[in-house]
């Protein structure tokens, strides 16, 4: 954020500086120094943050994976019980398994619930996060006027319906043209609609194919 955008911020939310601090207002620089301060904080906050976010999904999928894991073993282990329950047909043993048997399956189905709920919270955290990845860097070089990237960003979501896709080990939000969020936000901010939402109706850096 340059100073001029700061002392505009400031200015916009009704704090009054001048340049010598004269009755009683804030100096610009120390103003400006301030919020670059506060600015820098919480950046490093927000990446301490995201590495913190990192860390929890890992754990998160190795949960999960031990989970399903132990779900496998359930099934089998069902298999086995429902195996050997036609086998006997003395009446005592086929009571036994039969109450075998339905404690397994209970069991089982409590457990996959825990696994089917932890696994769709994880997967729509990570889902999400990527998303919200994949705008920021497509988005990065735009300047847009003030407010309206927010408006920018639903337009091109509500125009597009995106599938996730998994190629070569990487998650992609892929839409019904099989176009990726980058190259649809892309066109959208060279269309004549799209200008609408930027500074001088035209990108500080060109792009081509996607690539700064």
């Amino acid at each position: 954020m340059t100073r001029e955008e700061i002392l505009k911020l400031l200015a916009s939310l009704g704090i009054k500086v001048t340049a010598d601090g004269a009755d009683g207002t804030m100096k610009e620089d120390d103003a400006v120094k301030l919020v670059e301060d506060q600015f820098k904080a919480s950046n490093l906050g927000l990446i301490q943050n995201r590495d913190s976010l990192l860390a929890e999904n890992k754990t998160q999928k190795d949960k999960i994976t031990a989970l399903e894991t132990a779900a496998t073993d359930l099934i089998k282990k069902i298999s086995d019980l429902d195996s050997q329950l036609k086998k006997n047909d003395p009446e005592a043993r086929k009571i036994h398994y039969e109450n075998e048997l339905a404690k397994e399956k209970a069991k089982f189905e409590q457990d996959l619930v825990s696994v089917t709920a932890d696994r769709d919270k994880y997967r729509d955290s990570h889902y999400a996060r990527i998303k919200e990845e994949a705008i920021n860097d497509a988005l990065q070089k735009i300047d847009f006027v003030d407010g309206l990237r927010d408006g920018f960003v639903s337009l091109a979501m509500m125009r597009n319906k995106f599938d996730v896709i998994e190629v070569d080990g990487k998650t992609q939000f892929i839409n019904q043209d099989k176009k990726d969020i980058g190259a649809v936000l892309h066109e959208l901010s060279l269309s004549k609609e799209g200008k609408h939402y930027i500074k001088n109706g035209k990108l500080i850096i060109s792009i081509e194919r996607g690539n700064p």
